[in-house]
């Protein structure tokens, strides 16, 4: 059973908190539209500078690498439900940056879809995110579910 997170006051905006891969197959409709930022695979002990400080990376288990082909499969599983749950003409948005974007083009590839566009920025944490258009989406809107 789908539980808001956060529903807006004008009742036209809900958040969820889980793993996609168990809330997307619960909605009894398709979506127009996904934006998915899946874990960057950072927290391997690595260091960056925040303010002029070096910090820890780390998030926790869930963004940790456990090499490529556990990388690979993790992609797979939630790109395969997101496919699911997409109409035929929809677009899926992803973040990313090269620690994981990679693998999760080449599942894209695999998948079908058509990449339309790549856009390159930079970030202030200088990790070169990578955003991808693609042709599939995941709309919430005032959907109920």
């Amino acid at each position: 059973m789908l539980t808001s997170y956060y529903k807006s006051a004008a009742r036209d905006f809900t958040l969820l908190h889980g793993d996609c891969t168990e809330l997307l197959p619960q909605f009894r409709f398709q979506f127009d539209m996904i934006f998915a930022d899946p874990p960057y695979f950072l927290s391997n002990g690595g260091i960056s500078y925040q303010s002029g400080r070096v910090v820890c990376v780390d998030k926790g288990d869930w963004d940790k690498l456990g090499g490529q082909e556990s990388v690979d499969s993790f992609n797979m599983k939630w790109l395969s439900v997101c496919r699911e749950k997409l109409k035929e003409q929809g677009t899926i948005w992803i973040s990313g940056t090269y620690h994981n974007i990679y693998s999760v083009h080449r599942v894209l590839e695999s998948l079908g879809f058509k990449i339309l566009n790549v856009k390159n920025e930079s970030s202030a944490q200088r990790l070169l995110p990578l955003f991808y258009l693609f042709h599939r989406i995941h709309y919430m809107g005032a959907q109920e579910f």
